[in-house]
């Protein structure tokens, strides 16, 4: 399970999961795709690389830079990325793997939402990392439907 850093100002949960601050936005999840893709990257090739998805789909009112920084220092926070502060500029890698953090946010949706002989089975099904498939997890949704 993914923990979080403690913080003495704000009050955050100990795990990653789909409430308030201890959740993962789908900003920040578009940027973790990039960063795995990636591996070391900064802010600006960050942005740069979401400046060209939005632009290949013609949308208007691009991502500022600021918000990409940002939202890159609250995924560190989070402890999602690791921030390497030697340089002049800030080199930001992944603190996770996509797996582990997709079973992180699975088990606590199960936990928060489902009742617990069906949380009980997504804990089961996750402890098992072939199941962290789209196929694994469309069985599953099956499963849950089943109960």
């Amino acid at each position: 399970m993914i923990k979080m850093a403690k913080d003495d100002t704000k009050k955050k949960s100990e795990e990653i999961g789909i409430n308030g601050l201890n959740s993962i936005s789908n900003l920040e999840a578009e940027i973790m795709k990039i960063v795995w893709e990636k591996g070391r990257v900064t802010v600006r090739e960050v942005h740069e690389n979401m400046l060209r998805k939005e632009i290949e789909k013609k949308e208007h009112g691009f991502i500022p830079y600021t918000t990409v920084m940002s939202t890159m220092t609250t995924l560190a926070e989070k402890n999602l990325l690791n921030q390497d502060k030697t340089a002049k500029t800030y080199i930001y890698s992944a603190a996770v793997d996509k797996k582990e953090l997709s079973k992180s946010i699975i088990r606590s949706v199960s936990e928060k939402l489902l009742e617990d002989s069906t949380s009980g089975m997504v804990s089961k099904f996750l402890s098992d990392p072939k199941n962290i498939t789209v196929k694994g997890i469309e069985k599953l949704l099956n499963e849950i439907d089943k109960s």
